[in-house]
């Protein structure tokens, strides 16, 4: 790739440089989903799980039993979290839908050619196959990322519409109560698959740790960016030229003004 043959010193400039990537309103977001989940998750597969169905070793079970005093118990406490991670994700998206998502939707999770290129060849090279073909450029999200976004978000409404079914069961026709189990963990299954490539990628693969620190500080180099995701930094490029254009148009309308002004002064 043409970021490999970047001269040191302008690498040590673009490591040095840094583009903000996430907002506090996603950082937040996102760490609040990763409690959320790591209380429903081991809860859910707690009720669900039996001797006979082996989910989970017989002393996580028997654990979580005794923890919450009970399976009555431990049901309570996982649709109640599930309710508050409901009530939060949704209000987050209604006050947020049009100024965040709306715009965040059109702009970075639509797969374009360079994406269905991408997705063509990635997997191989993971593989140990092509390895010498260069990867088309991509956007601030690759074209994985697009596509575990898009599990995410169906998977979301899928748990979050069976749950609050299984939850308020007595008023719900019996073919919907029927429904919404397998629903449900066909949906946690598909996102939880994917947040295992996820967790892969992105604290232990070292190419990506970057990408993991950046959800905490909400950046990321330019060196990182020209690497990974050079669409996106290129567009960033352009903003940083055309900013500049503006400061020196302004600045030159500044001197025009105060030229014009000095006759007017010395009389």
């Amino acid at each position: 790739m043409g970021h490999k043959n970047i001269p040191l010193p302008e690498r040590r400039r673009l490591r040095s440089k840094m583009y903000k990537k996430h907002n506090l309103a996603n950082i937040l977001t996102h760490w609040f989903n990763v409690g959320m989940w790591l209380l429903l998750l081991p809860t859910g597969i707690a009720i669900l799980s039996s001797p006979r169905l082996g989910l989970s070793p017989l002393w996580m079970q028997e654990m979580f039993r005794n923890v919450f005093g009970g399976t009555a118990n431990l049901i309570r406490f996982h649709y109640t979290v599930g309710l508050l991670w409901i009530f939060v994700l949704v209000f987050n998206i209604l006050v947020g839908f049009r100024r965040y998502f709306v715009p965040f939707a059109a702009t970075r999770l639509l797969l374009d050619q360079d994406d269905i290129e991408w997705l063509k060849t990635k997997p191989l090279q993971m593989l140990g196959f092509m390895k010498d073909k260069e990867l088309p450029p991509q956007d601030a999200y690759n074209a994985g990322q697009k596509l575990y976004m898009y599990v995410v978000i169906f998977g979301t409404i899928g748990i979050m519409v069976s749950g609050v079914v299984m939850t308020f069961n007595q008023v719900f026709p019996p073919l919907l109560k029927q429904i919404a189990q397998p629903v449900h963990w066909v949906s946690v299954f598909s996102i939880v698959a994917g947040l295992i490539i996820h967790v892969y990628m992105g604290a232990v693969f070292p190419e990506e740790k970057e990408a993991f620190f950046s959800m905490f500080s909400g950046k990321v180099s330019a060196w990182y960016a020209r690497a990974h995701h050079e669409k996106w930094y290129n567009e960033k490029l352009r903003e940083e030229m055309a900013w500049e254009d503006l400061v020196r148009q302004e600045l030159a309308r500044s001197a025009e003004q105060h030229a014009q002004e000095q006759p007017a002064t010395a009389d």
